[in-house]
């Protein structure tokens, strides 16, 4: 049976929704449920701050994108009959993050307060000189990053498919936590990533890349 109708339906129904958040955000209707969510991680101890502290800066663009685009160009010139989809995936991970900073920049700057701000080691921005911060939130590039990321894994290194969900999963509750994002900011990008996912679900696991 041909699955290609029901990718086609699901990446369609993605964008629709990742258009509707986008909408509520613009007319002030997203407001009562993140501010909700962000507000049940709030007073957690400061132990589990720093954890997602340092688990979401392993997530960080800078750090991310460059030791990415770098290990899938030695992974191409490794497996060049894998280099179309490798390729294709790197360019739809550089133009999502590009998105999303093109998003936050002409989108209100709509980002969690200072109550929902948990951060341990905010200011520390000696280890990231070349961070960029722009003040909105939507949508999260580092839980699109991550989904990405889990998306390569799931078809050419499934052996690693269980630490990087539970990475990914980190990343995306960390976040909120923290409150770098809102919960729909994460919504939102997971919502791109499902998007673009018929690109990459053809791709078949069973003949993995091997790593050593």
């Amino acid at each position: 049976m041909d699955a290609l109708p029901g990718r086609r339906l699901l990446a369609g129904g993605a964008v629709l929704g990742f258009l509707g958040i986008a909408l509520l955000l613009l007319l002030h209707r997203t407001a009562p449920f993140d501010d909700f969510v962000s507000g049940l991680f709030s007073g957690l101890p400061r132990p589990v701050y720093l954890f997602f502290a340092l688990l979401c800066r392993t997530g960080n663009a800078e750090v991310e994108l460059p030791l990415l685009l770098f290990f899938l160009l030695r992974l191409s010139k490794r497996c060049p009959e894998r280099r179309p989809p490798l390729l294709l995936w790197a360019g739809v991970l550089v133009f999502g993050t590009l998105l999303e900073h093109l998003l936050k920049s002409h989108l209100p700057a709509f980002s969690p307060g200072r109550e929902f701000r948990h951060d341990p080691l905010s200011g520390w921005a000696v280890f990231f000189p070349i961070h960029i911060h722009v003040h909105a939130s939507f949508p999260s590039g580092h839980t699109f990053r991550a989904l990405m990321i889990l998306l390569l894994v799931r078809a050419f290194f499934p052996r690693l498919l269980a630490p990087a969900a539970l990475w990914a999963a980190g990343i995306m509750v960390g976040v909120v936590a923290l409150g770098w994002h809102f919960a729909t900011d994460v919504a939102g990008s997971a919502l791109l990533v499902l998007a673009v996912s018929p690109l990459f679900l053809s791709f078949k696991a069973r003949d993995p890349i091997s790593l050593s």
